[in-house]
């Protein structure tokens, strides 16, 4: 007799936050690259590359930060 115990609303919740993490640390990478090509970009033409720089620097910081939680979670159980 074959039975299956599958928790709905728990594999719901799997999906939709596997969902928002791949989709946010990917925007996440890609405004990382977005500030390093804009920052070399305003370099190469004289203008100020601090904004994109800044942008890049938090942008990698929010996306190693997310990628460690990620990490530490799977790890943890």
């Amino acid at each position: 007799m074959l039975v299956l115990a599958v928790d709905t609303h728990l594999l719901w919740q799997v999906i939709w936050v596997s969902v928002l993490a791949g989709v946010a640390i990917s925007a996440l990478f890609s405004l990382v690259i977005l500030g390093v090509t804009r920052a070399s970009d305003a370099r190469r033409e004289g203008r100020a590359a601090a904004p994109y720089v800044a942008l890049a620097v938090v942008a990698f910081a929010l996306f190693a930060a997310g990628v460690a939680l990620g990490v530490q979670e799977m790890v943890s159980k």
